[in-house]
């Protein structure tokens, strides 16, 4: 089960302002967003909450000024989901823009259970997100998967929570000219009904 809706106007206008029109809002180059290929495309990305420390065995620290309205963003999403948030595995909001493949390398963020939640920021043509069949479970990365379960269209103000063991990737935006911006989120939940892999609907 995908999960998809919107985000309310004043939200949005409030990304508008302090996120998307903010000629000051600091980024931070990504020269290699997914490892283990040997041709990457670089982005940017502000980073919110940093990620779960794998070898403390603890979540990660605040890293924004805007990380409290994100956080307060996604559980509002959590609780209108009926999703009981046990855990933020990471936050950021990522800036990519045009390349001439299709997506990204395909790859999942932790090879344990969990959910990604997107919200798309900003107005861009094409530059969905891909969703395929390949899990974790299935293969370990790096790995270009091949069977894309669902295209996951991108739309200005949009939030989509899908399951995290499959492996996804971003897609281009259409114009060279464009970029693409959203803010995701990687959680664990006491509830975690989100089916995955080759039974998921």
């Amino acid at each position: 089960m995908i999960k998809e809706g919107y985000i309310s106007q004043k939200r949005l206008e409030w990304i508008n302002e302090n996120v998307i029109r903010n000629k000051n809002f600091s980024w931070y180059i990504e020269p290699v967003t997914v490892l283990g290929f040997s041709k990457n495309w670089p982005s940017f990305c502000h980073t919110l909450i940093t990620r779960y420390d794998y070898d403390k065995l603890s979540a990660g620290d605040s890293n924004s000024d805007f990380e409290p309205f994100f956080t307060d963003l996604i559980k509002e999403i959590c609780k209108e989901n009926k999703l009981s948030l046990k855990r933020i595995l990471r936050g950021a909001i990522n800036y990519t823009s045009y390349f001439e493949e299709k997506h990204s390398h395909t790859h999942y963020d932790h090879n344990w259970p969990h959910l990604n939640i997107i919200i798309y920021l900003n107005s861009f043509s094409k530059g969905s997100t891909y969703l395929f069949k390949e899990t974790y479970s299935d293969v370990v990365q790096p790995h270009t998967a091949k069977k894309i379960q669902k295209e996951i269209k991108a739309d200005v103000g949009k939030y989509v929570i899908f399951p995290g063991e499959n492996y996804h990737a971003a897609g281009s935006v259409g114009k060279d000219d464009e970029y693409r911006m959203i803010c995701i989120y990687n959680i664990e939940t006491h509830n975690n009904i989100i089916k995955v892999g080759k039974k998921a609907k």
